[in-house]
């Protein structure tokens, strides 16, 4: 054994696309007509929380950035970014339920509105993502 390198053992999303592939590639065709659309609505939910794991925390902290520039009073707040993230997501959509968002601000919550729905939909159906990009 000595000199040999041991097998990396793949990773949650790595693992998740394999078991995609098996279910879209063996196990699919031979399921019966009324199971398949199921299977495939199981394959596009594998598809999407292995992005969601590929996107991880660069996407949540790119956009608690945005947000905490809109609320500076948050930025030194300690808690994880998941629950920052829910808290100033819960204020900002408040405010916009209060119409408390100024024309002055207002091109700052465009920017982090987009941001968020890009983001998003990069998880999510990132084709329509590039056909809106392209057109």
């Amino acid at each position: 054994m000595r000199g040999e390198k041991m097998a990396e053992q793949p990773d949650a999303a790595a693992l998740l696309e394999i078991a995609r592939q098996t279910l879209l590639e063996k196990l699919l065709p031979e399921l019966p007509a009324a199971a398949r659309y199921d299977a495939l609505m199981i394959a596009n939910a594998m598809a999407i929380a292995t992005r969601e794991i590929g996107a991880g925390e660069a996407g949540r902290r790119a956009e608690l950035e945005l947000l905490t520039a809109l609320y500076p009073d948050e930025a030194t707040k300690t808690e994880t970014v998941v629950k920052r993230l829910q808290a100033l997501n819960d204020r900002l959509a408040k405010e916009i339920r209060q119409g408390r968002c100024n024309a002055e601000r207002a091109s700052e919550i465009h920017a982090v509105l987009l941001a968020q729905a890009r983001r998003r939909l990069a998880v999510s159906n990132p084709k329509y993502l590039a056909r809106s990009d392209a057109g």
